[in-house]
């Protein structure tokens, strides 16, 4: 270590600047030998005065006294930095990182002498124990009924299906088929009746005279139903080009909302979402508009499937 000549302090050795009063080391420092020391040693010459040097500043540590100089640290213990000299007077404190402060403290946790743990504390951690055991305890209960007791198993192996299917029914929707109790069309072909648009015959197909004020079917159902989804077959199928298809079907519901469906021109099976369908017992299909035929002005649809959501 280095003793300042100037207060006394003893310095680290490393240190350019005494620690208590500030003075330069080089100067008025003395370097304590660590080992014995003959008599007939030579004493060290006085090394020349030279003005200071900054030194690499030290890493900052948790604690530290961060110099407003040069930002280098210095143990909570100094008065004036160690590599620049500058008082720490207004210096701030190095704060531990935030990761570290959320750490668990390692190692037991001490009290102060004749500190005891208050009767709250006492009283949490007999609850705690208390309910911990009671857990364990209904835990091997419910682990042997359940590995011995087929009766019992079955039931909980009901209840955990049951409550899985609850829970899947929140987030996915399941649809069923809804039939129709009547369906009607303000005109109709003599051989292509409203009825062959829901037969569930892709062979037949109803046929009207394309005119937006009658191109029209009229579905009931016995009961109110949440339409969710339909299916639509466009054309004769068996000679698709040779009458006119819909372009888009405007469903009007019973309850005074709509929904408008866009087809493409295309004989497949077409699938689309229904929107304001909840609680209707009636819809109309109006056909809004048409791709053209050039052999043909009525308009055909093979076949129309309505999916409604399932009720448990």
């Amino acid at each position: 270590m280095i003793v300042c000549q100037t207060c006394g302090e003893h310095n680290a050795r490393n240190s350019e600047f005494c620690g208590n009063c500030g003075d330069f080391l080089e100067w008025t420092g003395a370097p304590v030998p660590t080992g014995a020391v003959r008599p007939d040693a030579a004493q060290p010459q006085q090394q020349q005065h030279h003005r200071p040097q900054q030194t690499l500043k030290r890493e900052p540590q948790p604690g530290d006294l961060i110099c407003g100089q040069c930002g280098s640290g210095n143990p909570d213990t100094r008065r004036f930095c160690g590599v620049c000299g500058h008082s720490l007077q207004d210096a701030v404190t190095q704060e531990q990182p935030w990761w570290k402060r959320w750490q668990p403290a390692k190692g037991p946790k001490l009290r102060e002498h004749g500190s005891r743990p208050r009767r709250a504390r006492r009283i949490r951690q007999g609850v705690g124990k208390a309910v911990r055991w009671t857990l364990a305890v209904l835990l091997l209960l419910f682990g042997g009924l359940y590995a011995f007791s087929e009766p019992f198993r079955s039931s909980v192996n009901h209840q955990v299906v049951s409550a899985k299917d609850s829970v899947a029914a929140l987030f996915v929707e399941e649809w069923v088929p809804v039939r129709q109790s009547s369906i009607s069309a303000a005109q109709e072909l003599p051989d292509h009746p409203a009825s062959f648009a829901m037969d569930n015959d892709k062979g037949t197909f109803w046929a009207a005279p394309t005119d937006p004020k009658t191109a029209a079917l009229t579905i009931q159902f016995d009961h109110a139903t949440d339409l969710r989804r339909m299916i639509v077959y466009s054309g004769d199928p068996k000679k698709f080009l040779g009458t006119q298809r819909p372009q888009r079907l405007t469903l009007v519901f019973d309850t005074g909302k709509t929904h408008d469906v866009t087809l493409t021109d295309q004989p497949d099976q077409q699938e689309h979402a229904i929107a304001n369908g909840d609680g209707v017992r009636q819809v109309q299909v109006l056909v809004a508009g048409v791709y053209p035929s050039a052999e043909s002005t009525d308009t055909v649809i093979s076949e129309i499937e309505l999916f409604e959501k399932q009720v448990d």
